[in-house]
C-alpha cells in the first residue's frame, strides 16, 4: 500500500528517439513514459507548450494504460527550430492523466539541448502532478 502523500499519480520520462519530419524544425520524437505506482494510470493526453519545443495537444485515443510498474512509448511531432548549441532549460511536457477516478495533470520539465546537427535533445529535469480542479477552477 502505498502511504497517502504518493497519491499523486508518479512517472518517469525519456526521449527514446528523434526522427526529422517533413517541415522545417519538425521532429517525431519517441518517449518512453513509465508508471512508477502500484496503481494503474490512463493517459489521455499530453502537450508541449514551450515556443522552443511545442506541440500542439495530443489526444490518446483510446488512452494509453499504464499497468502499475509498466511503461509505454508514444510519438508526439514537436517543433523545435532553433540554433546548434542552444539549450532550453524551461519546455514542458503536460500530461493529462486519471489515476484511481482522479485527474491530474502532471507537468514534466525538460533541458533541450540542440546538438551541432541541429537535432533537440530533451532530458527530464523535475517532474510534479497536481489533481485537476484541486484551486475550484473546473479544467
Amino acid at each position: 500500500m502505498e502511504p497517502a502523500q504518493s497519491a499523486a499519480p508518479q512517472i518517469t520520462l525519456t526521449q527514446v528517439s528523434v526522427e526529422p519530419e517533413e517541415g522545417q524544425g519538425n521532429w517525431q520524437i519517441l518517449w518512453r513514459i513509465a508508471n512508477l505506482n502500484s496503481q494503474p494510470l490512463e493517459l489521455r493526453a499530453v502537450r508541449l507548450p514551450h515556443g522552443q519545443f511545442k506541440s500542439t495537444e495530443r489526444r490518446f485515443e483510446p488512452a494509453i494504460g499504464l499497468a502499475a510498474k509498466q511503461g509505454a512509448q508514444f510519438q508526439a511531432l514537436v517543433h523545435c527550430d532553433e540554433p546548434a548549441g542552444l539549450v532550453t532549460e524551461n519546455a514542458f511536457l503536460i500530461f493529462q492523466v486519471v489515476r484511481l477516478g482522479e485527474w491530474w495533470r502532471i507537468f514534466v520539465r525538460v533541458r533541450v539541448a540542440v546538438n551541432s546537427a541541429g537535432t533537440p535533445a530533451a532530458t527530464t529535469e523535475w517532474i510534479t502532478t497536481q489533481r485537476v480542479g484541486f484551486s475550484g477552477v473546473p479544467d
